[in-house]
């Protein structure tokens, strides 16, 4: 249980205590109290620092030209491929199979906007420690099919497009090899298609890992996009086509690691084609229908799962990743969850402190099933 920032700086409480006198500072203390009930969730643990037990890539390391090599190296050597998703929609996938004795399979679903080439750095490290690694490129995003005629914008006409792809791509490319455990490794966006996944096919993966789930938004309300989400594809508001001038890491908020955003930024440079502007109103309509699915559909999950939201996080809403570890307890799921302070949206991609355990804690938990 991790208190309030804002309880535990001292600047800040000596602040609220100088001015708790006045009627002002009777409303703060009001409101930082309820912030502080609010921030400890029985449900979530923090995690203290931990070993790199796993020996997972450093940021020195990524400093050295030469290691950053032997990972391009390894990731341009993984086999690549394409599907007919639904609606006829090519989607694009690749493969990483261990030559020789495997520990297990590892499915990753990644965000929005993202592509298979923002992970070469989470593969390589899974790779080395006997996974073999498959990942596809979501509909209408990276090197699949886009679905309007303006290739910039995030669009999705069904959401449970995103889910049946990756169906077919366990069933017809990852089950086609014989494994004897299978997981699953989710991000953002990829963790509402994921949480849909396992609810509607509770007995394909042994265990799944969630870091920063798209379970709700912390911008906008979903009744007013239900109205502004017409026939017209348009952006949404606050979003727009991709823009090269504004990538940058002083003003991002999904990262504390200038290294890595950098790489991530420099990965969509050598593949430009898989670059993705901002979401459309559609897209993020269909998206607010579907965190009602997912909540709604609790009791279907047989998968144990873990479950990591960043104390800094201003991507998804965090309370919606704290309303669903409560409705899954109710349902006596086999569920954990864990707060990543000092985090910000991006785990895989954070510093090293974050990034470590994050990593660490989904594979102990991995290792369990």
């Amino acid at each position: 249980m991790k208190p309030n920032y804002f309880i535990q700086n001292p600047l800040k409480r000596s602040f609220l205590l100088k001015n708790v006198k006045s009627k002002n500072g009777i409303i703060l203390l009001i409101l930082f109290s309820l912030s502080f009930l609010y921030a400890c969730n029985p449900s979530f643990k923090s995690l203290s620092q931990e070993k790199n037990k796993y020996k997972l890539t450093s940021i020195e390391q990524l400093a050295d030209a030469n290691y950053a090599q032997k990972i391009e190296d390894f990731y341009n050597k993984g086999k690549f491929g394409y599907f007919n998703g639904k609606e006829n929609t090519a989607i694009y996938y690749k493969v990483f199979k261990q030559a020789e004795t495997e520990k297990a399979a590892i499915l990753i679903a990644s965000g929005r906007t993202e592509a298979a080439v923002k992970y070469k750095e989470l593969i390589f490290d899974l790779y080395k420690l006997g996974y073999s690694i498959y990942i596809h490129d979501h509909r209408g995003q990276g090197l699949s099919g886009r679905m309007t005629e303006n290739i910039d914008m995030g669009y999705i006409d069904t959401f449970q497009y995103y889910v049946d792809d990756m169906k077919y791509f366990y069933d017809k490319v990852l089950k086609k090899d014989k494994h004897q455990k299978i997981y699953l490794l989710s991000h953002s966006m990829g963790g509402a298609i994921s949480m849909t996944y396992i609810e509607q096919n509770p007995k394909d993966f042994d265990a799944a890992a969630f870091s920063s789930p798209m379970l709700g938004f912390t911008f906008g309300n979903c009744a007013a996009v239900k109205i502004l989400a017409g026939k017209e594809i348009d952006y949404a508001l606050g979003q727009g086509k991709y823009n090269d001038d504004k990538v940058s890491f002083d003003d991002n908020h999904l990262t504390g690691s200038k290294v890595r955003y950098q790489r991530m930024v420099d990965a969509f440079e050598k593949e430009p084609k898989a670059k993705l502007g901002g979401a459309t109103y559609q897209w993020v309509h269909k998206s607010c229908l579907q965190f009602k699915y997912i909540f709604n559909h609790v009791d279907q999950i047989q998968t144990p799962f873990i479950l990591f939201s960043a104390q800094n996080e201003q991507i998804v809403n965090t309370s919606a990743h704290q309303s669903f570890i409560k409705k899954a307890k109710e349902h006596g799921k086999n569920c954990v969850a864990y707060t990543i302070e000092n985090a910000q949206h991006e785990l895989f991609i954070e510093k090293d402190k974050q990034r470590i355990e994050t990593l660490n804690e989904t594979l102990n938990f991995f290792n369990r099933f």
